[in-house]
């Protein structure tokens, strides 16, 4: 029989035999446990440290391609792998398919970009979605419309394409997705349920690959990066406008300075539009005003006389449209200047000609006698250096008609023209016919008609303004034009006609600081996005350009990341004053200035009342300091403002120099 002492002392080992037992058990729950998070941790920074690298990858790659010459799409993403290439093992997976439907879904096109295969932390490739407008055929993509649609004619008139993403549209663009190991998706709210299987065969399935939203049709444009479905671990990377759009802007103005500047310095030579000199003049600037796209306002149209604005980006030959106030076929007007003159032959001009419109055609209709005679016509074309116009002798044409009573025939008369351009910005275009045919053998009578035939084409729209152009097509296509400011010293307009054209000996030349050579007789301003929280467009030039930019004391600095926030001011010229409840020593912030200061400043805020506001070095702010209508920013030191940068955006091409 046990004793007492040894059942108790029996139940007292089972006992910690259990605890021993439950607590092995426990460390090895809590190891497994702990190894698993840490597995999932690593697994999440080997795919944010791989999603990173894609993304950065993409963003250069898009600048890469935006700098090209030829590139009609700078800004465009490519597509994603083509579908057939799925899972190829010749050499083909990776690779982007062109065109593509947008929005869309696909791998990630890594061999077009030219990375080596990127995969997620269990191995599988990435995955990849473009919002509308960004890829394919019909981008149209510049700072203010990024991702519109080319297809319906005036493309910045509707808004670019944007992604949803958790239930927010913003200015998310594209996506870059981890996939994760396969899972069995329940049904739930937002999450169709699928039962996920990787197969080689083409086209791939996404929702094998992606989960719950993410796995949704691509056409609505909408995905998450978290899910309360416990089978959702998709690892995503989102790529804003203002990621991608900086290296756009950067390429955009270079391309401008490697081939829209040129191009700008042809437009009026003096081989092609009859003036003496080596220089080159420039249209006259359009007045500044709402530029576009939807409310824009501004018809492009120059002015004489008029030295800064937006490039006189008008057509002249166009189909005119309520929803295009650039277009305008009256702009250009056609009149005779001047008497016929004889210029060869053995007869004489009957009659002088007299001039009307004829489908397009301004017809000169006079009379000469037998047997033969040559003449000259001119016509004045006004407004011509309001725009960018070029000059086509193709399109003037000479014939003789028979006396209108006999009505024999018509023949066709050799005939030579010439364009001068004038001082008011008109040009005189001056025909020359052949010799006229015989009236007599032809069997006219004794008197027959000549005409001059000069088509409105003949002072056509410039290349500069064709969106189909091989080399600058890109800029109107685009429409860049709404975003660059124009100015062009005097010297260097019709008005100096026929002057050498030099604004160095003039005295007028422009003056850009922190650029060399300083002088220049023309620039342009390619404003980019902006950057004082003002929603654009709108017909406040501060609203585009930076500070000196603004005022015509132009400068050239480094461009500078847009603010995250800008407040509003809503104080005085001088005392500055915005909502600000709480602000910590150091604390730095941008604000909008209602007003220009003109000396001596304050700013107000609830956190610190008025406090001085001065330069970094704590001296007083000279007038003009701060701009209307421009951000600054401004560091609380503890006992005043510090005026410590002002954001900038503003690149600066020079078309010429003197």
């Amino acid at each position: 029989m046990i004793s007492g002492a040894r059942r108790e002392r029996g139940q007292a080992l089972l006992l910690l035999l259990m605890v021993l037992a439950m607590g092995s058990t426990w460390y090895l729950v809590a190891r497994l446990n702990a190894e698993s998070g840490a597995a999932a941790a690593f697994r999440k920074q080997r795919n944010a440290e791989v999603l990173s690298r894609a993304k950065q990858a993409l963003i250069g790659y898009i600048g890469a391609q935006a700098i090209k010459a030829g590139e009609n799409r700078p800004g465009a993403f490519p597509c994603p792998e083509a579908p057939a290439d799925f899972n190829n093992t010749t050499g083909s997976d990776g690779s982007v398919s062109y065109p593509c439907a947008l929005p869309i879904v696909g791998r990630f096109p890594w061999r077009t970009i030219g990375l080596d295969k990127l995969v997620d932390a269990t191995g599988e490739p990435l995955w990849y979605a473009i919002a509308s407008g960004w890829a394919g055929a019909n981008t149209v993509i510049n700072s203010e419309c990024a991702g519109a649609s080319a297809a319906t004619g005036l493309a910045c008139s509707s808004p670019g394409g944007r992604l949803t993403v958790d239930g927010v549209t913003n200015d998310v663009v594209a996506l870059i997705i981890a996939p994760g190991p396969t899972a069995t998706v329940s049904a739930s709210a937002g999450c169709v349920g699928w039962a996920q299987v990787r197969s080689t065969v083409a086209p791939p399935d996404w929702r094998n690959y992606l989960e719950c939203e993410n796995a949704s049709s691509p056409a609505d444009a909408t995905f998450v990066t978290t899910s309360t479905n416990s089978a959702f671990n998709d690892q995503v990377l989102t790529i804003a406008v203002g990621d991608v759009m900086p290296v756009i802007e950067a390429a955009v103005a270079k391309r401008m300075e490697r081939e829209i500047a040129p191009a700008l310095a042809t437009v009026y030579s003096p081989a092609s539009w009859g003036f003496a000199g080596a220089n080159a003049v420039y249209p006259y600037a359009a007045a500044f005003a709402n530029p576009g796209p939807g409310a824009g306002t501004s018809p492009y149209q120059g002015a004489a006389g008029l030295y800064k604005g937006l490039l006189p980006f008008n057509q002249a030959n166009c189909t005119v449209a309520a929803s295009n106030p650039r277009c305008s076929n009256s702009l250009l007007s056609f009149a005779k200047f001047g008497g016929d003159t004889q210029i060869g032959g053995g007869g004489s001009i009957r009659t002088q000609s007299s001039c009307a419109w004829n489908s397009g055609i301004y017809v000169c209709t006079g009379q000469y006698n037998a047997p033969t005679v040559s003449i000259q016509i001119s016509l004045r074309v006004t407004n011509v250096a309001m725009g960018l116009r070029k000059f086509d002798a193709s399109k003037v044409t000479c014939t003789a008609v028979d006396d209108v009573g006999a009505g024999i025939g018509t023949q066709t008369v050799t005939c030579s023209s010439s364009v001068a351009l004038q001082s008011d910005g008109s040009a005189i275009v001056t025909v020359s016919t052949g010799a006229m045919p015989d009236v007599a053998a032809s069997g006219w009578g004794t008197y027959a008609n000549y005409m001059v035939n000069v088509d409105r084409l003949a002072i056509g729209d410039h290349a500069l303004l064709d969106t189909a152009d091989a080399t600058t097509g890109w800029f109107a296509r685009n429409e860049w034009f709404r975003l660059v400011y124009y100015a062009v010293t005097p010297s260097n307009t019709a008005i100096r006609l026929p002057l050498e054209r030099s604004c160095s000996t003039a005295g007028d030349c422009l003056s850009v600081s922190n650029l060399t050579p300083a002088n220049k007789s023309a620039l342009l301003v390619l404003a980019g996005r902006g950057v004082n929280g003002v929603s654009r467009p709108s017909a406040t030039l501060t609203d585009y350009l930076e500070f000196g930019n603004a005022s015509a004391t132009y400068e050239s600095r480094t461009v500078t990341p847009k603010p995250v926030a800008v407040y509003a001011d809503t104080g005085g010229a001088n005392a500055y004053a915005v909502a600000i409840g709480s602000l910590a020593t150091g604390a730095t912030f941008y604000f909008k200035a209602a007003n220009a200061n003109t000396g001596t400043s304050t700013l107000n805020t609830a956190a610190t009342g008025t406090r001085s506001l001065v330069n970094e070095n704590s001296t007083n702010l000279a007038a003009g300091t701060i701009q209307a209508n421009a951000a600054v920013q401004v560091t609380w030191d503890g006992t005043q403002f510090l005026l410590s940068k002002r954001p900038f955006n503003d690149r600066i091409v020079a078309i010429s120099s003197n």
